[in-house]
């Protein structure tokens, strides 16, 4: 299981391997061993699976540099806290405890925003599927509130 740490602003951490927004796709590619053919809808996009083959993480890009980050499986923490490999409540409940809260999105069309970390989350139950389990969590180069 993937297991990275965001880092506000800037993108998410996996291990010693940044992934930052402004990194050029080829960098990332190499770094992360993307593999050709995969399921990508889009041109600027690309999909990443973890070692048993399943989704982990989809970056897009903009003219060749990382804009948005969507981590889709394994583990995303913030200073010990989980933001993927839980659930809305649990979170709720976390970023509580930290001075922290999750809004309706103003930023996407669904999920919740996290000012502080400048995320947006969603729960399978946002992306109209069935569960409090979180689906995704999106960051972005772009992630403005006003």
């Amino acid at each position: 299981m993937e297991h990275c740490e965001l880092v506000p602003g800037r993108g998410i951490r996996r291990g010693d391997t940044d992934i930052f927004f402004g990194m050029p796709r080829k960098k990332l590619r190499d770094t992360l061993g993307w593999k050709a053919g995969g399921e990508n809808m889009w041109d600027d996009e690309d999909e990443y699976a973890d070692a048993t083959g399943d989704e982990w993480l989809r970056l897009r890009f903009l003219d060749d540099k990382l804009c948005d980050i969507e981590a889709l499986g394994g583990r995303l923490t913030h200073e010990g806290t989980e933001l993927l490999a839980t659930t809305m409540p649990a979170l709720r409940a976390a970023l509580k405890k930290s001075g922290m809260a999750l809004e309706k999105t103003e930023w996407l069309s669904e999920g919740h925003d996290c000012l502080d970390l400048q995320i947006v989350v969603a729960s399978r139950e946002d992306t109209g599927d069935v569960g409090e389990e979180i689906a995704w969590v999106i960051t972005s180069s772009d992630f403005r509130v006003e």
